[in-house]
């Protein structure tokens, strides 16, 4: 029987024209998963449309870094709390803020979905986990089908970062095991 991979770093996209609904998503979020690494600076999401019509114009996505990291399993149920959120939040039917978790590990970015496509596989009934970004050569790289923003070097970047962050913490949970 082969070893269970390392835990990873939980990465949560929130996506929102306001940053009410934002803030209050992130409240949710880290009532339940426990204190943010990082919080960044909201980054302009002008790629695609396809949220125009349910969540309006001038969106912007921000990325909640997590503390703890979790074990990849965590995912699924983490996608399915997000959803929870998602609709509390909501306005006459519409979502507000659109949340997309992720897990940061030293190979990759996988998200969880709700949409299926050829490409991604099931992680519980209607979450779908895709790799995104994959890790080579010294950076993130993307896929045929990574979302253009994940493709830009202002997320790529801050990936990383928060990649090496990630490496540093398991190297240190390794040697404190060693210690004990």
């Amino acid at each position: 029987m082969s070893p269970p991979p390392p835990q990873a770093r939980l990465v949560i996209s929130l996506l929102s024209g306001e940053e009410e609904p934002r803030r209050q998503a992130a409240l949710a979020l880290v009532e339940r998963l426990g204190p943010l690494l990082l919080w960044s600076r909201p980054m302009a999401f002008d790629w695609t449309s396809y949220y125009q019509a349910e969540m309006g114009p001038n969106l912007t996505r921000r990325l909640a870094v997590f503390e703890r990291l979790v074990p990849p399993e965590e995912l699924a149920p983490v996608k399915l709390f997000c959803q929870e959120v998602e609709h509390a939040l909501a306005r006459a039917g519409k979502r507000r803020v659109n949340l997309d978790p992720g897990l940061v590990s030293a190979d990759s970015l996988i998200l969880a979905t709700g949409k299926f496509k050829g490409h991604r596989l099931p992680l519980a009934p209607g979450v779908y986990g895709e790799i995104t970004l994959f890790f080579s050569h010294g950076r993130f790289g993307s896929l045929p089908w990574t979302y253009p923003d994940y493709k830009g070097p202002e997320i790529a970047n801050l990936l990383g970062a928060v990649r090496q962050r990630y490496l540093w913490q398991l190297k240190n949970q390794d040697h404190e095991g060693e210690r004990a």
